[in-house]
């Protein structure tokens, strides 16, 4: 052994009969490298034996070619792999053994070696009967070539299979995949890149990134950014809103990644997703939301939103403004007692039919009473709650019918009104006539006869009770207002005060009257409506009489639009059960009343378009509240 070297603990080099052997270590496997040289040494047997067992020993398959390209060695891994023994292949010539490495990468870069002395690495395929791929290592010298060389088959298919599955990834991805150099140029596209852009391959060729029309100028810096800084190594994702080809805008999201190669980045990848879908999608889905919104905020009718269990979830402002009570004194109550349906049981039965998937139930009503006190009449829809098609919890949608429950009301009234008008009418003349005759003959009768006056008076005060009978009954029969004229209401008022005081003094009873100043003249048939005040106040007096008390007479304006006169007592009130009923025609809670006075206060105050209002309280007593038109047009 003429030499012997340790480098940094991972090569020697040997020098045995004339031949120069580096032999590298790797924490993996060990890889020898030949290289041969001619000089004068001492042979050694014993080296020579050494030298034989290292080259058989090593994992590569080994042979040396001298000038001429003659075999002048060949370990026995390398004749395995050539399927050659040993023996026969030394002093071949190279080629007259593989005669279609002529034709390959072989003959090509030993020629180039021989010519430059340079080493070289390469991969080629070996045909039948080897049927092999190689990795291949060339170390020239003066003397011939030292060549290694490994059976790569298996890793060139693992190879192939890869490529192929990033070539499918890279042409069959529905998004756009694109690959750029180091500096920026374009060096591949896919096929959803021309899609999406519309533009083909040959457009991109030797263009860089930022030169590409669909880029908008505004963006070029921003692009810039992105790719030095994936171009450092940090991947990059961002949104991009582009114009192709055909002048339609774009949005995608975009990824830079940087693509390495034995730990140095060489390039670029980017993947361009186009979301334009997605983005309307979202788009609409917000305009959607903001409808959704915009319904529940500004619906007039209150929206409570349940989970599948009952628990409120939430409620709209309407709520707020129905009940009277904020957001959060309202998770705060008993929702189905402040609800109060009519029908408590069918309501909950109807909640479970929602959520069992039956489809909406409406037109449950009930009666709230609201934070101030005030009953108003529901009606509620109870309506499920999709998401994702699967019911996920209900609404009730509750809805203020005071105004249609009270239209409804005068409309019925209206009815039996008119219904007893009709009556009335065929009627009272036939009554009127004979009743006329009989007072008159009964006077004449009393004048003319020595029978007790006593009999006669009753008899009068009788008949004359039928004929304030049906003067009323001629009221319903034509209700109709006879002249209409701007009437000062305050002058009336006080007219029909002074008049009735009188009466009220006998049963221990005050009137008071106050009247907001200068209050608006109204227009109406005053004669009607004094008729009108006078009965209410007249109706106060009767339900005092057994302990008397004050009236109150109020006269105000309302929303400058309505004149509203109150009449208010201490008297014993009604009860609940009967004030529905008040104004009924024939509907009477006085002994020897008839039921007609109410009826023709309604009939009047409704031909004169306004509206009368009773609220009362048993022990606490009674106010009658009538509202009529300041506008002569309102009025008509």
């Amino acid at each position: 052994m003429k030499k012997f070297n340790l480098f940094n603990y991972r090569a020697i080099i040997l020098t045995i009969n004339s031949i120069h052997i580096i032999v590298h270590y790797n924490k993996k496997r060990r890889t020898t490298y030949l290289r041969q040289e001619r000089a004068e040494v001492e042979g050694n047997q014993s080296y020579h034996i050494d030298f034989l067992e290292i080259i058989e020993s090593v994992t590569d398959a080994f042979f040396a070619l001298d000038r001429d390209l003659r075999f002048t060695y060949m370990n026995q891994k390398g004749a395995d792999m050539l399927e050659k023994k040993q023996q026969d292949l030394i002093g071949k010539y190279v080629w007259e053994e593989f005669p279609t490495g002529i034709d390959q990468k072989f003959h090509h870069h030993y020629n180039k070696i021989m010519e430059e002395q340079k080493s070289v690495e390469f991969d080629e395929y070996y045909p039948a009967p080897v049927d092999k791929w190689f990795h291949v290592r060339v170390h020239p010298s003066k003397n011939g070539f030292s060549v290694f060389f490994q059976d790569i088959t298996v890793e060139r298919a693992k190879q192939k299979i890869n490529d192929e599955y990033y070539k499918s990834l890279f042409d069959q991805n529905p998004d756009g995949v694109f690959s750029l150099d180091f500096d920026g140029y374009i060096t591949s596209i896919n096929q959803s890149m021309e899609r999406i852009s519309g533009y083909d391959r040959e457009y991109f060729s030797g263009k860089k990134y930022f030169e590409v029309e669909f880029i908008q100028q505004t963006d070029i810096e921003l692009l810039k950014s992105f790719f030095n800084k994936a171009r450092s190594g940090e991947t990059q994702t961002f949104e991009l809103s582009i114009i192709d080809k055909n002048s339609i805008v774009r949005h995608c999201v975009v990824t830079y990644f940087p693509i390495k190669v034995i730990g140095e980045i060489v390039g670029i990848f980017g993947i361009l997703k186009d979301i334009t879908s997605l983005k309307e999608m979202e788009k609409n889905l917000h305009r959607s939301e903001q409808k959704y919104r915009s319904l529940k905020l500004h619906n007039t009718d209150g929206i409570c939103s349940f989970d599948i269990y009952g628990n409120l979830v939430g409620i709209n402002p309407a709520v707020e403004k129905i009940t009277g009570y904020s957001t959060e004194e309202f998770f705060q109550l008993n929702i189905m007692k402040l609800f109060n349906p009519k029908n408590e049981q069918n309501f909950t039965a109807s909640i479970q039919q929602v959520l069992s998937g039956h489809g909406a139930v409406d037109s449950f009503e009930g009666t709230l009473i609201t934070k101030g006190g005030k009953k108003i009449h529901t009606s509620m829809t109870i309506i499920p709650i999709f998401i994702d098609e699967k019911i996920d919890g209900f609404y009730i949608i509750v809805k203020d019918i005071t105004k249609n429950k009270h239209t409804e009301e005068l409309l019925i009234r209206s009815e039996k009104l008119s219904a007893v008008g009709q009556l009335a009418a065929s009627i009272v003349h036939e009554i009127r006539n004979p009743l006329t005759s009989l007072m008159g003959f009964l006077q004449l009768m009393k004048s003319n006869t020595g029978m007790n006056d006593q009999y006669y008076q009753i008899m009068l005060d009788e008949l004359t009770r039928i004929n304030s009978i049906t003067n009323e009954l001629l009221v319903l029969s034509k209700p109709q207002v006879k002249q209409m004229k701007q009437e000062n209401i305050t002058s009336s008022l006080s007219d029909i005060v002074q008049l009735m005081n009188s009466q009220a003094v006998l049963h221990n009873v005050e009137i008071q009257l106050t009247t907001e100043n200068d209050l608006p003249d109204i227009p109406c048939d005053i004669k009607q409506l004094k008729q009108v005040f006078i009965n209410i106040i007249k109706n106060g007096i009767e339900a005092m009489e057994d302990k008397g008390g004050v009236i109150t007479v109020t006269a105000k304006r309302k929303n400058f639009k309505e004149v509203c006169i109150s009449f208010q007592d201490q008297g014993i009130g009604i009860p609940k059960e009967q004030l529905e009923h008040i104004g009924e025609p024939f509907y009477t809670t006085k002994k020897k009343g008839t039921g007609l006075g109410m009826s023709m206060i309604y009939t009047i105050v409704e031909n004169h378009r306004g509206t009368l209002d009773i609220q009362s309280e048993v022990g606490q007593g009674t106010i009658v509240t009538v509202c009529l038109p300041i506008d002569s047009e309102s009025a008509k």
